[in-house]
């Protein structure tokens, strides 16, 4: 697992997330979906205020390596 952020493009290794049922929900569709479609590469998790994006996480699932 590797997490940066991206305004720094720094390695971060030490995060909380705190997410809403609805938002855990919605990452494990994404998630799944990523396991069963090769050509879906990454999915956004955001949350929008207004016509802001006030946060947002991009998960990308690595294709290449398998631990199982």
């Amino acid at each position: 697992m590797r997490i940066m952020d991206y305004e720094t493009n720094r390695s971060l290794n030490d995060i909380g997330v705190f997410l809403t049922i609805d938002e855990a929900d919605e990452l494990c569709a994404y998630l799944q979906t990523m396991q069963k479609r090769p050509e879906v590469l990454r999915v956004h998790l955001s949350e929008i205020v207004g016509n802001h994006l006030e946060r947002e996480i991009t998960v990308t699932l690595d294709k290449r390596v398998s631990l199982v």
